[in-house]
């Protein structure tokens, strides 16, 4: 069998936009797959806490990587890797999108805490069937428990630029889902789904070569180009389809499920 991993982003590709949940048809394919030997990875700019239970249906992946490649994550959930934000990386972040009043979240174990915004992020999360587990995070003390590792913000492009002006130096990178959208991970450097590939290849005795991956948003660009086959879902940004080695047929109604029969049909 030439391709052994399986990575698969969520929204987008296995859940169709307008779904509250992968289509069912999108998961039985996935457990054929998984029970014909490939092993199966979740690849997702959530944090693994965002991932609600019932999401995935009967999906129970061997591994995840998660928060757009800071957090992977074994099959029992427990972290392989980890890659925390610095007190310099949260704090620059804190004051800057406070100063021109941007929604900021943090992805840590227990939750998403929303540092600035809310409130926006509830609407937004309603709007969009997301239900990424946001709570309230205003008292901005959460990372005295622990500090997160993974952040995601609403903020403009040009915005996003002023903030490489000013702290540029610390290397963060603003990866935009779409184009068009201010949604976007914000990620340390060498911290990116295509990393966190080549990171979760190396724990699993894999090369990068024996993986497949599949994705639709600009975020999955350097995981679809890190993949022996990348793919891209029609539906997809053109820059994750320029990335890809082959564009998929559309996420909606069930498109991995076709995907997975066309690359491993002798699972089905």
């Amino acid at each position: 069998m030439k391709y052994k991993l399986l990575l698969l982003d969520i929204d987008g590709t296995l859940r169709p936009d307008q779904c509250e949940r992968i289509p069912r048809e999108n998961a039985e394919a996935v457990n054929a797959v998984q029970r014909a030997g490939v092993k199966i990875a979740i690849a997702t700019g959530r944090g693994r806490t965002g991932v609600g239970k019932g999401l995935l249906r009967s999906i129970r992946p061997d591994y995840w990587v998660c928060a757009g490649g800071a957090q992977l994550l074994d099959g029992k959930g427990n972290d392989l890797a980890l890659h925390r934000l610095t007190n310099e990386e949260m704090y620059a972040l804190v004051d800057f999108f406070e100063d021109y009043e941007l929604p900021l979240r943090f992805t840590f174990h227990d939750a998403n805490y929303a540092y600035i915004g809310y409130e926006e992020f509830a609407a937004r999360e309603k709007a969009k069937n997301l239900h990424n587990n946001i709570v309230d995070g205003e008292d901005q003390d959460h990372h005295l428990v622990e500090m997160p590792f993974g952040a995601f913000g609403f903020v403009p492009r040009e915005r996003a630029e002023q903030f490489a002006q000013k702290y540029g130096y610390l290397g963060l990178q603003f990866l935009h889902s779409y184009p068009g959208s201010d949604g976007c991970d914000i990620t340390q450097s060498g911290v990116n789904k295509g990393c966190g590939l080549c990171e979760l290849a190396q724990l699993a005795g894999l090369t990068p070569a024996e993986c497949v991956a599949v994705g639709d948003g600009d975020n999955d660009v350097s995981m679809l180009q890190a993949a022996g086959w990348g793919i891209a879902m029609a539906n997809g940004s053109e820059a994750a389809k320029n990335a890809a080695d082959q564009v998929g047929p559309d996420a909606a109604p069930f498109g991995v499920a076709e995907l997975c029969r066309s690359l491993w049909p002798e699972a089905f």
